[in-house]
């Protein structure tokens, strides 16, 4: 048992075996009491003569029998207490043996903990600048450093020493300098040599020792250790196979072997240590050349997937610190058309599996489906992130046709990043900040595409994208926004919309790629959530690299190496790669590839035409089951957030009266020959207030006699400036017809008679009128303020709308211009000819001299009277 020593640093305690009691000594026939009672009973005789005397004689042999008897009796007691108190005390030496063990196991299981205690255990990570000596094996019977002085008399004692010889269930540690052999079968084998490769990985720096290990699958799981190929000062070498077992055919200096066999005859001879593995709880070691036999023990096993994590894990400790060499062995410049994409069935919609570039052990792959459902994407100015963008982009549509994988890019630092895709028919569009109001109406748009997507997957009666038959066209969409973070700062309501498609995008198949310079306190806590996959390449601060890899080294990345960065592709292990860039050989094979592919559905729709005309309205309205076929059509609405147009209507004695708003030149003519034009198709009158102030009273007086005449009298009064219409006109005048207009507003919607006037502004129309519209209309107001004190939606305004265009019912609206022409004049209808019957007359005018003109016309010379001068001056003249 002496060859296998428990882990280094236990403190020896010594103890000692209690004495055995010793005889007592035996004591002698006691002559002197029995002679004694005898020579006294002779004497008493001699004196007195009395032979009774005689009897005390026989007194002596009975007391001397009786000292005897006492004596014996006493020795026994004694031995009987002597044993029992060594017994005492060698039950307290068995207790304190096994509490010397318990804490000299603790103390070498401290030391050299378990493997799966140190995978499971945060801070089990102890690199140190050592050379790897001595690894755990097994737990079993190891030699204890308990001692126990004495001299062993009976099988009691023996025992005794044996036990404290013996620590049982202790780690069994071997050297690594005369090699280890490991015999079993290979998965019981590789188990073993798995748990010292993660030993020395926790144990020793990397840098300090280099793991050499077989180049074959069943090691794949290693690739990940910072310890492999790191250029080492001391060299573990771990063989496998007949094939490769002479260390001394390594050149340079000798390493340290671990050599794994399924017989031990296929072990190098200089293999010292040899473990034969029976199965998982049971192996037995010897070491060569040595007197001790074999010891059994449960030897130290560890599976695949914990080392996989184990290693990867060690990765990213190594990033952290800066240890390792994986940057020496990345590309300084990669093409994506070096790489080789995996394959991909045509119906296959499970997997957006696609390779963007190079990690130190080989191809790096990213999958939004089987990894995502979204990414996040960190980078500074010149860091190569619109590259790796563009690269990523290449790749999901390089093995996917259109109608497998969409794109909509939405870039806000001037549109050019995304540019060299624009072409490819997976691209459903790019969204720049250059128009901001079509990049709101497009991410906003993406609220309906959760909603047709839900539609067609209730349709087809399934719960995920991928259950969908191949004939169903529903590609998955990646929406790609570079420069979120501006995004957010220009549309803070948006957030929302985000947040919606990364808490329910993961089964309808739509997938973020949130790219910005400084996403930490940008991107909301649940839309990261949803974000496994994290991508940062250079950035300037630490802090930005750690909120999202983990780590601050995306931090410390090269400037003068753009496309390196530091990724987690959404399993937890943060590796540094360099990124593929698109070049122009790739680039133009997807062109042609697409040439005559059909493009993509589009997640919006196209924006409001400037000029809509009655055809338009015809076809939108068409097959539309929710309009109100009687209703005035007046022009299109923009519903983002349907995915449509709908036509803009307009029912009279449903809706009430109507008020059209806006500067000069907005359209507000346009707006009101829309209503001529859609009431003439629905066969209602209407009456215009226009001409001179006398056709005009009397328009008003016949509108408000028909209100008043019929209990219906469905009609429609049409009123142009009405801010400015009766300004001119004499005070009295100018009440009376504010008063008609106010009567027929206030009556006429009852009896079905509608009016639909158009203003400047709202505020210079009585309270009384302007609050009987039920329904306004806001065409081009000069600033944004303007528009949200009219009332209208301060996000809708739009500084070059042109004619016709504004915001009505919360929607962007573009009224019908049939003639092309907003704000055309209204026809001045010219004066009737006057005609006099005989008799004197008197005619009141505004200008009472271009009025005597027309007089003259007649024949008739009048007399003006321009002033109330002129007609005192009259009436003295009579």
């Amino acid at each position: 048992m002496d060859v296998f020593d428990s882990a280094a640093g236990a403190t020896a305690t010594r103890l000692a075996l209690p004495p055995h009691p010793s005889e007592p000594a035996p004591s002698g026939f006691p002559w002197v009491a029995m002679l004694a009672p005898a020579v006294g009973a002779l004497v008493l005789w001699a004196v007195t003569g009395t032979a009774m005397v005689l009897v005390f004689a026989a007194l002596g042999p009975i007391v001397a029998l009786g000292s005897v008897l006492d004596g014996r009796r006493a020795a026994r007691r004694l031995r009987r207490r002597s044993s029992a108190d060594r017994a005492r005390r060698l039950d307290e030496l068995a207790i304190a043996i096994a509490e010397g063990h318990r804490a000299e196991r603790d103390g070498a299981w401290r030391a050299t903990p378990p493997t799966r205690h140190r995978i499971a255990v945060e801070g089990a990570l102890d690199w140190r600048e050592i050379r790897p000596e001595a690894v755990v094996l097994g737990r079993g019977p190891v030699a204890s450093r308990l001692h126990v002085d004495g001299q062993a008399l009976d099988d009691d004692d023996r025992a005794m020493l044996e036990r404290a010889r013996r620590l049982d269930d202790a780690p069994v540690l071997a050297s690594l300098e005369g090699g280890v052999g490991l015999v079993g079968s290979p998965p019981l084998v590789r188990a073993a040599a798995r748990a010292i490769v993660i030993q020395l990985a926790h144990r020793c720096r990397p840098g300090v020792v280099d793991l050499d290990l077989p180049p074959t699958p069943a090691w794949a799981w290693s690739a990940a250790l910072p310890h492999r190929d790191a250029g080492g000062t001391h060299r573990v070498r771990f063989v496998e196979g007949p094939a490769d077992r002479d260390p001394a055919s390594v050149p340079g200096s000798a390493p340290l072997t671990v050599a794994l066999a399924t017989v031990v005859e296929e072990l190098p001879a200089a293999i010292e240590t040899v473990v034969v593995i029976e199965n998982p709880q049971h192996a037995s070691i010897e070491v060569r050349g040595t007197s001790a036999g074999r010891v059994a023990i449960v030897p130290e096993l560890l599976g695949e997937p914990e080392s996989a994590a184990s290693a990867r894990r060690l990765r990213q400790a190594a990033m952290r610190e800066g240890l390792g060499s994986a940057s020496a062995r990345l590309p300084l410049r990669l093409d994506l058309g070096e790489l080789v994409q995996p394959s991909i069935a045509p119906d296959d919609r499970s997997s957006l599996s696609a390779v963007v570039g190079v990690t130190a052990t080989g191809p790096l792959v990213l999958d939004l489906a089987a990894r995502g459902p979204h990414a996040i994407v960190a980078g500074t100015t010149g860091s190569g992130k619109s590259e790796f963008l563009l690269a990523w982009i290449a790749a999901m549509a390089r093995c996917r046709a259109p109608d497998r994988v969409a794109f909509l890019l939405v870039d806000f630092k001037g549109g050019a990043a995304f540019e060299p895709v624009r072409e490819l028919p997976h691209v459903t569009g790019i969204v720049t900040d250059l128009d901001e109001s079509e990049a709101e109406r497009a991410v906003i748009s993406l609220r309906a595409e959760l909603r047709h997507r839900e539609s067609v997957l209730l349709v087809e009666r399934v719960r995920d994208i991928t259950d969908l038959p191949g004939e169903t066209v529903l590609p998955r969409l990646v929406i790609v926004i570079d420069e979120f973070q501006a995004m957010i700062e220009r549309f803070p309501d948006l957030g929302a919309v985000v947040a919606d498609i990364a808490a329910r995008g993961r089964s309808l198949g739509m997938h973020l790629v949130l790219a910005s310079q400084r996403p930490n306190g940008v991107v909301r806590e649940q839309v990261s959530a949803n974000c496994p996959i994290r991508i940062s390449l250079r950035v300037m601060h630490p802090a930005d690299s750690a909120a999202i890899v983990g780590t601050d080294a995306a931090a410390r990345l090269d400037a003068d190496s753009p496309g390196r960065g530091m990724i987690d592709p959404g399993d937890g292990a943060v590796v540094e790669f360099h990124s593929a860039r698109l070049d122009a050989g790739t680039l133009d094979s997807l062109r042609t590839a697409g040439r005559d592919v059909p493009r993509a559905r589009r997640p919006w729709v196209d924006p409001l035409p400037t000029r809509v005309t009655t055809q338009m309205i015809r076809d939108c309205r068409r097959g539309w089951s929710d309009a109100d076929e009687a209703a005035i059509a007046l022009g299109l609405l923009d519903v983002p957030e349907r995915q449509r147009h709908e036509p803009a209507l307009w029912s009279p004695s449903r809706d009430g009266h109507l008020l059209v708003l806006g500067a000069p030149g907005s359209g507000r003519s346009t707006a009101l020959a829309a209503v001529d034009r859609g009431a003439l198709e629905q066969g209602i009158p209407t009456l215009r207030v226009h001409g001179s102030p006398s056709a005009q009273w009397d328009t008003l007086h016949d509108a408000l006699s028909r209100v008043r005449a019929n209990d219906r009298a469905d009609g429609i009064l049409l009123v142009d400036d009405l801010d400015l219409r009766f300004r001119e006109w004499p005070d009295d005048y100018r009440q009376a017809a504010m008063s008609s207009l106010e009567a027929i507003l206030r009556e006429g919607r009852a009896r079905g008679f509608a009016v639909a006037a158009a203003a400047g502004a709202a505020h210079r129309l009585p309270a009384s009128i302007r609050e009987a519209f039920a329904e306004t209309a806001l065409l081009r107001h000069p600033s944004r303020g303007e528009l949200v004190h009219a009332g209208g939606a301060g996000e809708l305004w739009r500084a070059g709308d042109r004619p016709g265009a504004g915001q009505w019912r919360g929607h962007r609206v573009q009224f019908v211009d049939e003639a092309g022409v907003a704000d055309e004049p209204a026809p001045q209808v010219p004066p009737p000819p006057l005609v006099f019957a005989p008799g004197a007359w008197a005619i009141v005018a505004r200008s009472a001299r271009a009025m005597a003109d027309a007089v003259r016309a007649t024949g008739i010379e009048p007399i003006v009277l321009g002033s109330a001068r002129d007609v005192e001056a009259l009436a003295a003249l009579a």
